[in-house]
């Protein structure tokens, strides 16, 4: 077994960098998740009418659609404007979406 003589060159010595670009995506994913999850706790239940129901799994497609293009690269300016879309404000009243 072979011991660095400098602890800089252990693997997990020092935090990784992470770009504030990545920082970014990683919050908006989160975010994304947690508003998948309660359009799905809305879609479930029984007595929820059509219209509703309509809007909820077209929400719920445009929600999976931005996870993915989040996922597979979308670009600095896709991030921000998926940013304002699904913004706190918007997320608690239910608007912007």
């Amino acid at each position: 077994m072979h011991i660095p003589d400098d602890v800089s060159q252990i693997p997990g010595s020092r935090p990784s960098y992470v770009s504030a670009a990545k920082n970014r995506q990683e919050r908006l994913t989160l975010t994304l998740h947690e508003r998948l999850d309660a359009v799905i706790d809305q879609e479930s239940h029984p007595e929820l009418p059509d219209p509703e129901r309509k809007r909820l799994a077209s929400l719920h497609k445009q929600i999976r659609e931005d996870l993915a293009s989040i996922r597979y690269g979308a670009s600095e300016s896709t991030v921000k404007d998926l940013e304002t879309r699904y913004s706190t404000s918007g997320l608690q009243a239910g608007h912007n979406l």
